[in-house]
């Protein structure tokens, strides 16, 4: 099992497991409007990826990015996604659950790259690129 169509955003994270061993995710949403996470532990080179699970995000959006945020207040971590309609989600992809949906900057066209920044003083940033050459900051 895979994307159908275009993967629009990858992003990889961390998850702290029932040992408190430190595991490495990685998930990928596509313009099918699903969000697959890959069994990276089990990975071997010049096959495909194997799959962990698939869960839909979207019901007649389109996603265009995901980041990895991490969790602040648990082990889990959030993912963070954008679509077509200007929306942000934020998902725990353990519970296949959005947690959170809000209204993204309108301005220059959807959101299409996300970077995550953090200053000196521990303040966290989200900086967006959208399809119009216009840049932001969250």
């Amino acid at each position: 099992m895979s994307h159908e169509v275009e993967i629009t955003g990858i992003a990889f994270g961390k998850k702290i497991d029932e040992n408190d061993q430190t595991l490495v995710r990685l998930f990928s949403v596509g313009s099918d409007r699903r969000c697959l996470e890959y069994d990276v532990k089990e990975a071997k080179l010049n096959t495909e990826l194997p799959v962990l699970f698939c869960f839909p995000i979207e019901i007649e959006a389109r996603p265009t990015s995901c980041i990895w945020y991490p969790g602040t207040d648990s082990k889990e971590g959030i993912l963070l996604t954008t679509n077509d309609e200007y929306k942000i989600k934020l998902w725990n992809p353990t519970t296949e659950t959005a947690r959170r949906t809000c209204l993204g900057p309108t301005y220059g066209g959807e959101i299409t790259k996300l970077k995550s920044i953090s200053l000196p003083k521990g303040d966290k940033y989200l900086v967006y690129a959208t399809n119009k050459k216009v840049i932001g900051l969250i």
